[in-house]
């Protein structure tokens, strides 16, 4: 009755997810060679990360484990102060983990980790700031974030997108808000470029980021049939999730609530529909996903009273999990 369990706050649940974790990460610690980070193509911050780390593919494994858990507890925090979820439920941190260990191509120091700490940042500040006297200041910081997370993972400068539609949904929108949050990110590139011209390489590196002919000729991800069933059982929960959740669900819920769930629906929108632009990273850009999802499942479980089904679709997703490992071996 794990979801019960995380509903409430116990003080065993911090030993008890990271073995949960450790369980689901097993199979990469134990064939941690066949965990390959790629350099090709590497966003300019990743790129002597992936060549350094793919010679040590064990401490690739460990430290993308750790990343997981620290992004964990760092998404729960996040999700419960903000109070999208019981302030004593670990439930964004259990599904942020189960969704994040649900694809082998996903353990490893990949650039995503890297992202995805910057997103939560991002989040984190949308939330809380944007309801601050001085919020042409974190809009500026919230750009800056984003353009960080685009270094080590490209498709990520898509959430500048975000920062306009969070301007919109908080009444904030107008010349001063969409300067602050182009100057902030931009000037992660700016000081890149500065670097580039430096030794004598802008021309070819702006070349490249702007070569977008192969972009989508690369666009493909084999499946197997655990793999289809996981993603059915989740795009099921999902799609049940969104609509109690966006139908109805959010109407008694104070005005601050409601819009930062409008924010996790932006949030979930864009990286949904950025998914063709990440050509040969798709196997990473599901990653992206697991942030609003498990906050969007987090709170359908946490507000869904029929135990049974709470019980059996999560016991149902952690099996296929299971069994995709095992025919892995």
């Amino acid at each position: 009755m794990l979801i019960g369990k995380f509903k409430e706050k116990h003080p065993f649940l911090f030993i008890i997810l990271p073995i949960i974790a450790l369980v689901l990460w097993s199979d990469a610690f134990f064939m941690y060679n066949s965990v390959s980070l790629s350099s090709k193509n590497a966003a300019p911050l990743y790129y002597w990360i992936a060549v350094f780390f793919d010679q040590h593919r064990f401490w690739s494994v460990f430290l993308g484990f750790f990343f997981m858990i620290i992004q964990a507890y760092m998404f729960n925090k996040v999700i419960t102060d903000r109070g999208l979820v019981d302030r004593t439920s670990q439930l964004p941190a259990l599904f942020y983990i189960v969704l994040m260990s649900n694809s082998f191509l996903l353990m490893g120091l990949h650039p995503i980790w890297f992202a995805n700490f910057f997103l939560i940042i991002c989040l984190d500040k949308i939330f809380d700031v944007f309801d601050e006297d001085n919020v042409f200041l974190e809009v500026f910081n919230v750009g800056f974030l984003i353009s960080l997370a685009s270094l080590f993972y490209t498709p990520a400068l898509w959430f500048i997108l975000l920062i306009i539609s969070s301007l919109f949904i908080y009444y904030l929108v107008n010349i001063r808000g969409i300067l602050a949050s182009g100057i902030g990110f931009l000037t992660p590139y700016f000081f890149l470029g500065l670097y580039y011209f430096w030794f004598d390489q802008l021309d070819e590196k702006v070349a490249g980021f702007f070569n977008f002919s192969n972009l989508f000729s690369d666009f493909s991800y084999s499946l197997t049939p655990i793999n289809w069933a996981s993603i059915g059982v989740i795009g099921l929960v999902t799609l049940v999730a969104l609509a109690r959740i966006f139908l109805g669900g959010l109407r008694d819920k104070p005005v601050r609530i409601r819009k930062r769930f409008q924010v996790v629906l932006v949030f979930f929108t864009i990286a949904t529909l950025t998914i063709p632009f990440a050509g040969k990273l798709i196997h990473l850009h599901q990653a992206i996903l697991m942030l609003p999802l498990s906050l969007i499942l987090a709170h359908f479980f946490q507000e869904n009273k029929k135990v049974f089904w709470n019980e059996f679709f999560f016991t149902l997703l952690i099996l296929l999990i299971i069994v995709g490992k095992l025919a892995r071996l």
